[in-house]
């Protein structure tokens, strides 16, 4: 699979803001998403195409109105 930097999206879940790659979509209004980190911690992947980390144990879904914009991390 490509992942490139377009993928990642700003969400806003709780109140706090974060950076998601989205890997999938469900549909028009479900998507399903890897969180990204900017520092290697724990047992998490990093992915040399877009220089981050991500925690592929940590897939969840969002919905479009979670996801705020595209993100320029």
């Amino acid at each position: 699979m490509n992942i490139y930097s377009q993928n990642i999206y700003e969400v806003i879940e709780n109140n706090i803001k974060k950076h998601v790659l989205i890997i999938y979509n469900i549909s028009e209004n479900h998507y399903v998403g890897l969180t990204v980190h900017t520092t290697k911690s724990g047992n998490i992947t990093y992915i040399e195409s877009i220089n981050r980390f991500i925690d592929i144990n940590d897939l969840q879904e969002y919905t479009k109105r979670n996801i705020k914009r595209i993100s320029l991390c």
